[in-house]
């Protein structure tokens, strides 16, 4: 028996589309809705394992479909198809018990969203708490601190294991997402900009320092040479004896 999956979008075009990807593989059911309020009373009478909420739909939107229906239906898996994606937007997706949020320009990504909910071993699905890790944290940096030293404490407090090894693979994450986010708000930086420009270095052989290094071998540092520098002779003259050149 195939799946049973609702969509909610209150446009029909949308819908239909939605529909001819989905029933193309074969696997699943669609039943349509076209607003939030809609989708709440269908889920009920239809019991889908998955609903794909809009967010912006007249009367209710996909956040508050969302809410209802996790209460109504706590087994339900719920996605967002939306146009909007923002770290604020996936924030409160995953405060609405939403597994994933999914961009209508991204087609392609809806099958394998819609495949990666339905898979049953939920290690492999999406956990909301982690989507909300990484979104508050793309948000505000001093929270993704705050959360490293909570996992650092939960580290230590771990009595088995299963647990250390999944506090320390979140915490991994953590340091990961923190650091990339470090040096990007540092190559913004005014100051870094300014310093290069002194030194005669340019963008372009900023972006080549890491393939020089790399390619220097282990250990090895590269130093780049500004404009001045280069025109500098490698052997300066000797100094003058008795006063004589």
């Amino acid at each position: 028996m195939p799946t049973r999956i609702l969509i909610a979008d209150d446009n029909a075009q949308v819908r239909a589309a939605m529909r001819e990807v989905l029933e193309a593989s074969g696997e699943w059911e669609i039943i349509e809705a076209e607003n939030g309020e809609q989708a709440v009373v269908k889920a009920q009478e239809c019991l889908p394992r998955l609903v794909i909420l809009d967010l912006v739909m007249p009367g209710k939107d996909g956040f508050v479909a969302s809410r209802e229906i996790a209460k109504l239906l706590p087994g339900t898996r719920v996605l967002m198809h939306t146009l909007y994606s923002s770290p604020q937007i996936k924030i409160e997706a995953a405060k609405s018990g939403i597994r994933k949020v999914v961009q209508k320009s991204e087609s392609s990504a809806l099958v394998s969203a819609v495949r990666e909910a339905l898979e049953p071993d939920a290690r492999r699905a999406p956990d909301s708490a982690r989507v909300l890790d990484i979104a508050q944290s793309e948000v505000d940096p001093r929270w993704a601190e705050d959360r490293i030293r909570e996992l650092c404490v939960q580290v230590i407090a771990a009595d088995d294991s299963a647990s250390l090894e999944t506090k320390l693979a979140e915490l991994r994450d953590a340091l990961h997402r923190h650091v990339e986010q470090f040096r990007a708000r540092l190559i913004e930086y005014p100051a870094i900009s300014e310093r290069r420009s002194r030194n005669g270095v340019s963008q372009a052989e900023a972006e080549l320092i890491p393939e020089m290094r790399e390619n220097s071998g282990p250990g090895a540092e590269v130093v780049p040479i500004s404009d001045a520098e280069a025109d500098r002779p490698s052997n300066p003259p000797p100094k003058a004896r008795n006063g004589t050149q």
